[in-house]
């Protein structure tokens, strides 16, 4: 049995009596209460998660984790297919085959634009979208054209259009053999009102 320390032997003889007298009722009530119950065995050893956590909990986090990684899967296909279809009902989308760089002449330096030529759709149509930017507005009455060139001079209207602010996109079909054409022949002129003749080409092939 384990000895009981005397007061003395703990606090010492050398202290003033007021805090002699309060550490000394201290130590009896100490040695009045006992010693603390032992540990059971079940906590000599700090627990791991898993052991204080329900199993139906565990369970459930489980199913958590699971419809948390389904649900990104899902949004990151949603996604992709809402960008997909975006594209493919773009009403000016076409499957591009060729794309012609344009450039601005003296008329229209500082002008640029390309021109997308598409798939044939079997009965000699061909679908094109063409992008302009840096062609000025013209007055009432005026407009520009797209043309087919052969030898360099354009020969066939292909279709018409005016521009706005910023860049101008414009979709057009062409119903002629195209072989019997300058390689990259695509030519835009500009018509001023009571002018039209395919004179002025303010873009041509870069």
């Amino acid at each position: 049995m384990t000895r009981t320390p005397d007061f003395d032997e703990l606090v010492g003889t050398e202290m003033p009596t007021e805090e002699r007298e309060r550490l000394r009722r201290t130590h009896e009530l100490l040695i009045e209460a006992g010693p603390p119950p032992e540990l059971p065995p079940t906590l000599e050893r700090v627990p791991k998660v898993e052991e204080t956590t329900p199993h139906r909990f565990r369970q459930r986090n489980k199913r958590v984790v699971r419809r948390v990684v389904l649900l990104a899967a899902a949004c990151a296909t949603a996604a992709a297919l809402g960008f997909i279809w975006g594209h493919s009902t773009n009403p000016n989308a076409i499957s591009t085959e060729k794309v012609i760089k344009l450039a601005g002449t003296d008329l229209r330096p500082h002008a640029t634009g390309t021109l997308e030529l598409g798939k044939n759709d079997g009965h000699g149509n061909w679908p094109m979208l063409l992008r302009v930017r840096g062609l000025k507005q013209l007055p009432s009455g005026g407009y520009y054209d797209l043309y087919l060139t052969k030898g360099g001079k354009p020969v066939v209207l292909c279709g018409t259009f005016n521009v706005g602010n910023g860049q101008t996109v414009v979709r057009f079909t062409a119903a002629y053999d195209l072989g019997h054409f300058d390689t990259n022949g695509w030519v835009i002129t500009r018509q001023l009102p009571g002018h039209h003749e395919p004179t002025d080409i303010v873009l041509q092939p870069a």
